[in-house]
């Protein structure tokens, strides 16, 4: 039977990953550093009714993907500074494919750089299968299609999270430190961290406040676009003046590698998580606006952002698993569609011929 690997097995999303996959009958495999919290995980899944799923017992995965060649490789460790490339790096030397969900810009932008070796290995490559990237990204495929690229794209990411595991803040850190980042005349430049503060519409006449951060939404967009302007905001970052005003400092002092990695321990140790976001529907936006004036938009609607994470991961890899892929380094929707984003519970709405009330 085609195994597929959970790495971080015993995290949130690796749990909950790995509970989707079981109820659809797939083989899978926990990896964890913790045998204990393995064999309880295990146990869980279990009783799920699905295949009984092995575990496996590391501090470092590549070897034992290179070893035990798995077909499908999922990884849920971040900071995924760290870990996506030397993962994914396995996993092409293995012949392996390999889905994260890395939402960090650097991750992303690195992982699709890997597209040339992976297509000459066989793999398929699959970076933020999550609801960051897939969100906003499903919705610029879906703005775009069969029209020439748009001269500006916005979007926004405002999920709705119960907590945010230790690994999602490790992220969150790493993020902070790379700075703010736009794309203008197709060129990257550097802008304040918490910058361009918006007034994200949605579909009821409310509004959201979001700013834009160094995400991998922002490099998914671009390609999913061609865009020559691009901004990523996210609810995520606080965006009350004092708040905003303090965060190119906090990014500044995130880029002194020891505090850096200071703050990302002291994450681990205390298991640190903030507490739930209010509310009961993630949104996602994208509005495009063409040289002619013509302004398009767009929203996912969907619940829990983690709920939403664990379906889109399991799709892709079930879809991976079941042979659906071409090798090649991909975001999810590039490889599959905005339809993935409907396949894990979104709901697409369009709104076209409108104008940007920003």
């Amino acid at each position: 039977m085609v195994e597929i690997w959970i790495l971080g097995a015993t995290g949130r999303a690796g749990r909950s990953i790995s509970a989707e996959l079981c109820r659809g009958g797939h083989q899978i495999v926990l990896v964890g550093r913790n045998a204990q919290r393995l064999s309880e995980a295990a146990a869980a899944i279990e009783a799920l009714g699905g295949p009984t799923p092995r575990t496996l017992v590391t501090n470092d995965p590549a070897p034992q993907i290179a070893a035990d060649r798995p077909d499908v490789v999922v990884n849920t460790v971040g900071p995924f500074g760290t870990t996506t490339v030397p993962t994914a790096q396995a996993c092409v030397a293995a012949g392996s494919h390999y889905v994260d969900l890395a939402n960090e810009f650097e991750p992303v932008r690195s992982l699709l750089e890997l597209d040339t070796v992976a297509r000459a290995a066989g793999s398929t490559l699959v970076t933020g299968a999550g609801f960051g990237v897939l969100a906003t990204e499903a919705l610029v495929y879906e703005l775009c299609a069969g029209r020439p690229a748009p001269a500006r794209v916005r979007v926004a990411a405002m999920p709705v999270v119960d907590g945010l595991g230790p690994a999602v803040l490790a992220s969150v850190v790493d993020a902070a430190a790379t700075g703010g980042l736009v794309y203008r005349n197709g060129r990257l430049v550097r802008t304040r961290l918490g910058a361009h503060l918006q007034h994200t519409p949605l579909p009821d006449g409310t509004t959201r406040d979001t700013v834009a951060v160094p995400t991998g939404e922002l490099e998914a967009t671009l390609r999913a676009s061609g865009a020559a302007e691009v901004i990523a905001t996210s609810s995520e970052v606080p965006t009350g003046r004092t708040a905003r005003a303090a965060l190119p400092i906090v990014g500044a002092m995130l880029r002194v590698d020891a505090l850096r990695r200071t703050v990302i321990r002291a994450v681990d140790r205390w298991q640190l998580t903030p507490p739930s976001t209010p509310g009961d529907a993630s949104w996602a936006y994208a509005c495009a606006e063409w040289e002619d004036s013509e302004t398009r938009q767009a929203w996912l609607r969907t619940g829990e952002g983690y709920r939403f994470t664990s379906r889109v991961a399991a799709t892709v890899a079930a879809r991976l698993a079941a042979g659906q892929a071409r090798p090649g380094a991909f975001t999810p929707a590039a490889l599959f569609g905005a339809d993935l984003a409907r396949a894990a519970g979104g709901t697409i709405t369009v709104d076209t011929a409108v104008k940007d009330p920003r």
